[in-house]
Parts: structure tokens; C-alpha cells; sequence
């Protein structure tokens, strides 16, 4: 009885995203192993739908519970697996509302220190990605209000933020950033 409630208690831990862990920019990695692919595969793969490129040798993740809102300024995330380079890649997915941003600034305040910035995203490669998401990430964490430079609100509701939450956290275990 002890044993199951020991296994019990390893899988639900397992299961939770972590919420107390910060971003390591030094141990920004592309790079998966075979334990955090198989973590990924067994705990965390059912929450996303899978888009498959078998000529390319890309899996390409969607959270399920992700905001799908045209008329929203909405930025979702997708995790693409290389499984022929052992890589991972966080992609963003600006919806119809964000394309119109080239570059992409989110304008970012903190309500306790009364701080203020700008996050950006000035191109659409791999590298950049992953640092506007972790700057995002990051914002979220620390319950930042965000806006686009026309005020209007961005990752705003709590579903959004839980959405690309999530999504960040997965990738970062899938590539050990956590």
C-alpha cells in the first residue's frame, strides 16, 4: 500500500508545470535527450495536438487548450520537435491581429516597482524566438500587465497566459532549461 501511494505521489508531481523555476538564458539549448523526449512523450504529449512532417522529420505540438481567436490579439506557441537532429524549437504563431506588428513590441509594466520596457522581437528566427518568448515567460511569471503599443491588451486574460505558460515550460524541460 505504501509503494502505490509513493508512485502516486512521483506521477502528480511529475505532472506539474513548474511554477517556481526561473529562466536560465545561459542554458539556452535547442538540444533533447532521450529522457526529457520520452518525459515529453509519456506525461505531457496528450494535452497537444500533433501536426506531423515525415519528409522533413518535424513534429510540430499545439497546445489543445490554446486560444484560437482570430479577431484577438493572440500569440500561441507550437514546440517543434527534429527528431532527425535530437532539437527542439519553440515557434510563435502571431494570430491575424499581430501580423500587422513588424517588428512585434510588447510594452510591459510591473505594478509593484512601477517599472516599465519594451520586449521585441525584431526577427522570426530561432534564436529570437526563444528569447521574446522567454522575455514574455518571464512577464507572465511575474504578473506583468502587457499591451501593444496601441494600449490594447495582450496576453490579458488568464486562459492566454496559462496557454503560453504552459507551453513555455514544456519546452524548457523538453530541452533541460529547467
Amino acid at each position: 500500500m505504501k509503494i502505490k501511494i509513493v508512485v502516486v505521489s512521483l506521477l502528480l508531481s511529475a505532472c506539474q508545470i513548474d511554477r517556481d523555476k526561473t529562466v536560465d538564458r545561459s542554458k539556452f539549448t535547442f538540444k533533447t535527450g532521450d529522457d526529457t523526449e520520452l518525459f515529453f512523450k509519456n506525461m505531457r504529449q496528450s494535452y497537444y495536438e500533433l501536426e506531423e512532417n515525415k519528409e522533413a522529420g518535424l513534429n510540430v505540438f499545439r497546445l489543445k487548450k490554446r486560444i484560437v481567436d482570430d479577431s484577438a490579439a493572440v500569440l500561441n506557441l507550437a514546440i517543434v520537435v527534429n527528431y532527425l537532429q535530437d532539437e527542439a524549437y519553440i515557434l510563435l504563431e502571431p494570430g491575424k491581429r499581430l501580423q500587422q506588428y513588424d517588428p512585434l513590441a510588447v510594452l510591459w509594466k510591473d505594478a509593484v516597482s512601477n517599472s516599465s520596457g519594451e520586449f521585441r522581437l525584431d526577427a522570426m528566427n530561432r534564436e529570437s524566438m526563444l528569447e521574446f518568448g522567454s522575455l514574455l515567460f518571464e512577464g507572465i511569471e511575474a504578473n506583468y500587465s502587457l499591451t501593444l503599443p496601441d494600449g490594447a491588451p495582450f496576453l490579458a486574460s488568464q486562459a492566454e497566459r496559462q496557454a503560453f505558460r504552459i507551453t513555455m515550460s514544456d519546452y524548457y524541460r523538453l530541452t533541460r532549461i529547467f
